[in-house]
Formats: C-alpha cells, structure tokens, sequence
C-alpha cells in the first residue's frame, strides 16, 4: 500500500482497533500512542475514526516513514478544532513533571 492509499484506506475503518489490526496485518508498525491519540480526538471532538484520522493526516501528526507510522506528540493544534481533553493541562501551565521538580 503507498502512503496516497493511506487516507482512503483509513475510511474504510470504524474504529481504532479494527484499523490497527488491519494496518499490522499489511505489514505496517506504529506506536500505541498513534491509537491514543486518533481516540481522544474522536472522543473530546466527537468526530468518527476516518473523520479523526483526516484531522490527525491533515495536521501533518501522523508522519509515513517506509511501513512506519510515526506520531507527531504535540497536539495543541488540534485541540484548535475543539476543547482541550481534561487529561491535557491549558496552554502555559506546568504539568506534573514540572510541580515534582
């Protein structure tokens, strides 16, 4: 599969995990936090999973690289497109990593 049939591909698919299991039988590899991410989009943006992929493909946050799927962490910009998750601290605040130090 090139990475232009990806997107089309990704419309076929209902959920995260029935993508996963299909993309792993093609031969392709990607971090769990890939599956994470198109799933917090769906839920806090309320979007379908070829709709959350689309946003995830467009924003440039899913990264193609030979049969490897990369996850661009940094998601503030699509949280543009809806409220933040409760999991993610606003824009400026320290998360828990800076209150430890």
């Amino acid at each position: 599969m090139d990475e232009k049939d990806l997107l089309w591909f990704a419309s076929g698919f209902r959920t995260v995990g029935a993508w996963r299991e299909a993309m792993l039988a093609h031969g392709y590899i990607m971090p769990l936090q890939l599956c994470h991410g198109l799933s917090q989009v769906m839920t806090h943006l309320k979007l379908t999973f070829p709709e959350a992929f689309r946003l995830l493909w467009d924003k440039k946050k899913i990264i193609v690289a030979g049969h490897s799927l990369i996850f661009a962490f940094s998601t503030a910009p699509v949280w543009d497109a809806g409220p933040q998750p409760p999991s993610t601290p606003p824009a400026g605040e320290a998360g828990p990593a800076s209150a430890r130090d």
